[in-house]
Order: C-alpha cells, then structure tokens, then sequence
C-alpha cells in the first residue's frame, strides 16, 4: 500500500544508508549512459548475506556508458549520507573506457581526513572493446531484505516513467545463505503502450505517467479496474518551457505531464485519500529529490485559475513533494510528473539555476492550459465557477421572457437565433436549457482568455462556430476579474 507519510513522522524514520546512496549511484550511472549516445544497460544487484551476524547487503551499480572520470563521487557528502556503524564510508569503483586497454580499480574513503582515493591495480582488458563503470558498497541491513527490495523495485518503477529509450534497467536480488543461495529478477518491464523511436521525451513522460497511473502507481503488476479501467479514461496534459538565451542555464528544459483520473464510487484499494498529489520530480533523466526551490515553483502556480486550492504541501520521506488539495471537482485524483533537464548532459551533477523556478511554474502553467483546453469545463477559474452559480436563474428568466410573449414574429425570431425550430419557441424547458448551455459556453470561453482580452464578451446570440476557432496566446492569467460579470450585463 503506497501512504503519505507525515513529515513528522519521516524525522523519526530516517532513510537508511542505502535508501540515500542508491538514488544518488544509479542518477550518476544515468549520466553515463546519456552521454555514451547508445542504448546502455544498467544493473542494480542487491546481494544479501544471510548467513553474516550482523546481516549485511552488498550493492552495486553497473552500467555501460562513458567510463567514469571519479569526479563525480567528489560531490558526495559524508553528513548527508550518514556514514556511521551501519557503513564505514567505503565504495568501490571499477570503470573502463571505449580506448582504455585496462580495466581501472579505485576505492574510495568518504569517511577519510586526508586521502580518500586509493588507485589499485589496474585489470588488462582481454575480451573487445567495451567501456562501463560498476560502483559497489557493503552495508550493514538496516531495512529487512523484503522491505529494501520493494522500495528499490517501486523507486525504478518510478524510473520508467521517463521512458528513456537510451537505458535498459535491470534488477537483481540474490539471497546468500550458507552454501545456498537463490537469484531473482525482480524487474518486469511491461509496456501496454509502446511509442515509435521518434517521440520526444515530454511524450515519453507523458505515456510513462499514464501507465504509473494505470498500475497505481506500478505498485501491483495489473491495471486496477476501479481506478481507471481504460486508458481512455484518463485526460493528459503536456507543458513545456525552455531557456534559449545565451546563460549559463541555456539549453535549460522542462518538460511537465499531469494525468487526470477519473474513478467509479466504489473505494480504490490505493487511492484512498483522492485530495494527495505525490509529484514524481526527475533531474537529468533520473528519480531526484525535489530542491526547495522546485517546490515553491510548484506553491507559487496560480491554482485558483483553474478552480484548485492547495491545502498544504510538505516534502515526504522519499524526497517527493506532496500536494493536498482542498477541492477535487469533477475528476478523483491529480498524478504530476516534472523533468528538469539540460540538452547536454556532464558528468557532474548540474548546479540549479534561479531560472529552473520560472521553467517549472510556466511549464505546469502550460500543462494545465493544455487540459483546460481539451476540455473547456475541466478546471474553470474559482470566479469563472462563481459567475455559473448565476446561469441557472438568469436562463430561467430569459426562457421566461421568451415563451410567456404573444408576439408570434418575436418567439420565431429567437429560436432561430437559438438554432431552435420555430415550434419549440413556446416550450420553456427546451429554451430555457439551449440558453444555460449557450452562457455556460461563453463562460469557459471567456474563462481561456487572457486579462486583456476581456472587455467584450461573446454574443449570446452568436453562432457558435466564430468563437470555437480562437485562440489566446499563453501568458499568465489572473483569474477573472469585473469585467467577467459582463456576459451577464447583455441582458
């Protein structure tokens, strides 16, 4: 079962040592892989002795990119990995280039005053031309071998929601016990939907997000029938904002998937709690925790434009930033996926910019412009909800007007700027619901629009087709204002 865990309760439930080191080994392995520009193979092995007093797990990391420059582990911090009696702060780092003609044998002491690398002897290459780089660490087991194996399955789930077609992830648990040991392969990549080598990778988040969606959140392997039973089910929107200038953060992007699911009455075995957003944050093409800075972008959203209110927000003990919301209209639950990420990718993690914030908030802007125009009554403005509440009554006394006059000339002539037939202009229902949907119409029209744009509003009379085909350049949107009530100032 996947539950939100109180942020007071992550402090007294500390991720253990390898909870922290796996993220931050495979997210270097990513690098490598991205940078060698060919379909690489990463390979997380979790080896348990159970036969050891203590119990210890011995965890490598394997890949089939670039070889390793050792700069990169120059980033790792002693405080913030917790080396203690659980882990003495050693790894081990074997790493070959496309030319190196020796395999390259390190060890490293994060725990060490002075010297922290220790070069050993190399290993001749014997067997072609490869390159790779295999990070391996041993630590005592502060999770059970159970519960470590099923958060690092769910972490790589959350992986393949990126859909990276440069890396083929596998993982591996072998149990050591005595002279008997047993090997599992713990990865099932299923894919129901398949995308050509072509699509982009905002489409890869976005079709990613929807099958993490489809499996709860790939917690069970089958799709669950009460959230969604097809795939058609769920709404999807992309956006995407860019730094093109000549900066350092130039070459910036980031790419935002939110997927809408709309679920039966009957309770969800997981989604309990329909109001929490989990934001799946990526950096680089991998699984990262979320930076301070990303999450007040994330705050700092006008959700009001689109009829939403956060209730609150904190970070979980898995780093993923959590989003309450206050009012769910329409749909059960929100999934959002952001990918933060530069055109050129360096070995050394990429230092946050100021500019990523602005990237992240324009970019869920852009997302949710994107659903907000698939469907022109999905996530209306709160003022545009409130300017509805009035449809109703003031299409009632409209309809009234119309059916209740005896001037036969006048009755016709509304139908027909209605669309209605000459005979049904004495029929109040029929009248009265051709002008609610007329109104409401112009309501989520106008409510698409940006400020300046709303001094005039739609004519109520107005085929249909002149205003379908508009449309509004995307910049920031306030809200409506004053001028929204003037749909109803016509009459």
């Amino acid at each position: 079962m996947n539950k939100i865990i109180n942020p007071l309760l992550s402090m007294e439930n500390p991720q253990s040592t390898a909870r922290k080191l796996i993220p931050i080994l495979i997210a270097s392995s990513v690098r490598r892989c991205q940078i060698s520009g060919v379909l690489c193979r990463l390979t997380i092995s979790l080896k348990f002795f159970c036969d050891s007093n203590p119990k210890s797990v011995r965890i490598s990391i394997s890949d089939t990119g670039i070889g390793s420059s050792l700069v990169e582990f120059q980033e790792l911090e002693v405080e913030r990995l917790g080396v203690s009696d659980k882990w003495d702060g050693m790894i081990s780092v074997t790493t070959t280039g496309i030319n190196d003609k020796e395999i390259h044998h390190y060890r490293l002491n994060l725990n060490a005053s002075k010297t922290k690398l220790k070069r050993l002897p190399p290993t001749e290459k014997n067997c072609g031309t490869f390159s790779g780089t295999e990070v391996g660490l041993s630590t005592l087991e502060e999770d059970k071998a159970d519960e470590l194996m099923a958060w690092v399955v769910h972490f790589i789930q959350k992986m393949l929601v990126l859909k990276d077609e440069n890396v083929a992830i596998e993982l591996v648990a072998e149990h050591i016990d005595g002279q008997h040991s047993r090997r599992d392969h713990l990865l099932q990549q299923n894919d129901d939907n398949s995308l050509p080598i072509s699509s982009s990778c905002i489409e890869r988040l976005a079709s990613g997000l929807e099958n993490y969606v489809l499996k709860h959140g790939n917690i069970v392997e089958e799709n669950c029938q009460t959230c969604a039973a097809k795939r058609e089910h769920l709404k999807v929107g992309t956006g995407q904002a860019s730094n093109t200038g000549n900066g350092k953060s130039a070459g910036h992007i980031v790419d935002v998937a939110i997927v809408i699911a709309t679920m039966s009455s009957e309770q969800c075995c997981w989604r309990a709690n329909s109001s929490v957003t989990q934001v799946l944050y990526f950096q680089d093409f991998s699984l990262a925790s979320i930076s301070d800075s990303s999450l007040s972008a994330l705050i700092s959203v006008n959700w009001q434009n689109y009829g939403l209110k956060l209730k609150s927000n904190f970070v979980d003990k898995d780093s993923h930033a959590v989003l309450e919301w206050d009012n769910i209209p329409l749909f059960s639950h929100i999934d959002i996926a952001i990918h933060s990420y530069n055109k050129v990718t360096t070995l050394q993690s990429r230092q946050k910019t100021a500019a990523e914030r602005a990237l992240i908030k324009k970019a869920v802007k852009n997302a949710m412009d994107d659903l907000k125009a698939k469907d022109t009554g999905l996530f209306l403005s709160s003022n545009a909800l409130k300017v509805r509440q009035y449809v109703p009554e003031l299409s009632r006394a409209i309809a009234g007007l119309i059916t209740s006059s005896n001037d036969w000339d006048f009755q016709s002539e509304c139908a027909s700027l209605l669309g209605l037939d000459s005979d049904e202009a004495d029929q109040e229902e029929i009248v009265e619901s051709c002008i609610r949907d007329k109104i409401v119409g112009i309501i989520e029209i106008n409510d698409r629009k940006v400020k300046g744009e709303r001094g005039t509003a739609p004519c109520l009379f107005e085929s249909e087709s002149l205003y379908e085909e508009e449309e509004y350049p995307d910049e920031d949107c306030d809200g409506l204002e004053e001028e929204d009530f003037s749909v109803l100032d016509d009459f």
